[in-house]
């Protein structure tokens, strides 16, 4: 089951939910599983406690600062599928946030077999 975590500033114009779902239906539509196996949290970011390099944004730059998303996931997945969720992950946060895909960061993360317990087991 992938988790996607999604930071930005808040507070933003758009309903969280609706980002919430185009993201794990971009995610299980790369992964071609089902999109209740994938999950999303949105983790709000407060003004002045956000920087890139030297630039500390503020409640004046929401909606403009970067979206930063990270999705983790039990190996085993290819490069091809890995860059799949990645990339229709990252198009449908930019486009539901209205924002150029320049200012989306998504990065995925490997869980090792083993270190995941899921379904009342150690997966």
């Amino acid at each position: 089951m992938p988790t996607i975590r999604i930071q930005a500033l808040t507070p933003i114009e758009h309903e969280i939910s609706g980002l919430l779902t185009n993201c794990t239906a971009a995610a299980a539509n790369a992964l071609d599983i089902p999109q209740d196996w994938c999950w999303a949290l949105f983790q709000p970011v407060e003004p002045g406690t956000y920087a890139e390099g030297a630039r500390v944004w503020g409640a004046t730059d929401v909606g403009r600062a970067s979206v930063l998303i990270s999705i983790s996931a039990l190996e085993g997945r290819t490069p091809e599928q890995k860059a799949a969720v990645l990339s229709g992950t990252a198009h449908s946060a930019a486009e539901y946030l209205g924002l150029p895909l320049t200012q989306v960061f998504a990065d995925y993360r490997d869980i090792p077999k083993g270190q995941v317990f899921s379904g009342g087991e150690i997966v």
